[in-house]
């Protein structure tokens, strides 16, 4: 799909269906403390394969939910009463759409990797949380406007392939809760998570796929151009 490596694809599908599984822990705010460390762990070792990862911190605003900002921080801590109020509904929710939800997790987890591996590659360091801030909203922008229907469908189909996949995911999703970040860290994942994401892998290698993403590039480059 990228000239990245194929062990770092691998990293970021690993990611990406370990933090779909957070949908199905029936804890308040857990979820969104799985996705958090999802992304940093996407980021973390896409900047450790470019001997960049002095860089996790002003990537911040690119791959946290609330950024780096004392408004961001002061949003989520407004939010915090409400999310817990409806917290059953989103979880309900969240079950419901899993079918199109898991696949979606997965593709945003391996875009957020490969659009920062494909501009450390370019040599486009973002030295500054300005740039990551606006990193982040040309990626957003990107992908809320992307078809991945089809995509979807074809994700959904693979790993339904493979045998207790989902509970797999859920004990490798509880076990990074309890983990520091640190930029040497790998995920701890059962047989049945990498089998799940060797068949992903496949996915993004068929030509369709690959069209996709070079359309995904194409509209962020011109997002960030306009934000620039």
């Amino acid at each position: 799909m990228t000239s990245s490596s194929s062990w770092l694809i691998h990293q970021w599908v690993v990611a990406g269906i370990v933090s779909s599984a957070s949908r199905f822990v029936p804890i308040p705010f857990v979820d969104d403390v799985i996705r958090e460390k999802c992304r940093w762990f996407v980021v973390s070792r896409t900047l450790a394969a470019h001997q960049q990862s002095e860089a996790i911190e002003a990537l911040k605003p690119y791959y946290s939910s609330s950024g780096d900002s004392l408004r961001g921080c002061l949003l989520a801590f407004i939010r915090m009463p409400l999310k817990v109020l409806l917290f059953p509904i989103r979880k309900l929710v969240a079950l419901v759409t899993s079918i199109h939800g898991v696949p979606l997790e997965i593709m945003r987890m391996v875009l957020v990797g490969r659009t920062l591996d494909r501009v450390l590659r370019d040599g486009e360091v973002p030295p500054t949380s300005g740039q990551a801030a606006r990193m982040r909203l040309a990626f957003d922008d990107t992908f809320t406007h992307m078809d991945f229907r089809v995509i979807r469908a074809a994700m959904s189909d693979s790993l339904s392939s493979v045998s207790g996949w989902k509970a797999a995911a859920i004990a490798s999703a509880k076990q990074i809760l309890g983990h520091e970040k640190r930029s040497d860290e790998t995920l701890t994942t059962e047989s049945q998570v990498d089998t799940g994401a060797e068949r992903v892998q496949a996915v993004l290698e068929r030509p369709e796929t690959l069209e996709l993403f070079a359309e995904f590039d194409r509209r962020f480059d011109a997002a960030l151009s306009r934000l620039n």
